[in-house]
């Protein structure tokens, strides 16, 4: 039996899959993955994405995902000072920006190339937008 994208989040993100929103998560990682091309980790692929986009979306720190700041790089106290990490994703896709969307692509260059374009992957089936 495959493993299911419900039980790879609980392994590898139980903050997403201890949230109120879980379900919100995968439906939207389902609709932005192609099962097809990802074949057998498929649901890897989506259970990953979900993660990301929780990730992205500021997952535990809504704080920072309302004001669009991103990922926290350092604090400091004395005189406060915050850096927020670059988010700039080299691909154009912006998984590199997170664990979870390290992962995804690791699985996406395991695949064959399929219709993959230098300005910004906009053919290959892993980065559907919608």
């Amino acid at each position: 039996m495959a493993t299911e994208p419900r039980q790879i989040i609980k392994n590898i993100c139980p903050e997403l899959y201890g949230n109120e929103a879980l379900d919100d998560f995968i439906q939207m990682a389902v609709e932005l993955t192609d099962r097809s091309f990802f074949g057998k980790l498929a649901s890897y692929a989506i259970a990953y994405r979900a993660c990301h986009l929780f990730t992205i979306t500021g997952g535990g720190n809504g704080a920072n995902a309302a004001l669009g700041m991103g990922q926290i790089a350092s604090m400091s106290e004395g005189s406060l000072s915050v850096t927020f990490a670059n988010t700039q994703s080299q691909d154009g896709s912006g998984l590199d920006t997170t664990k979870y969307g390290k992962l995804l692509l690791g699985i996406i260059k395991s695949r064959p190339t399929l219709g993959v374009n230098t300005a910004g992957l906009s053919t290959n089936p892993a980065f559907r937008s919608s």
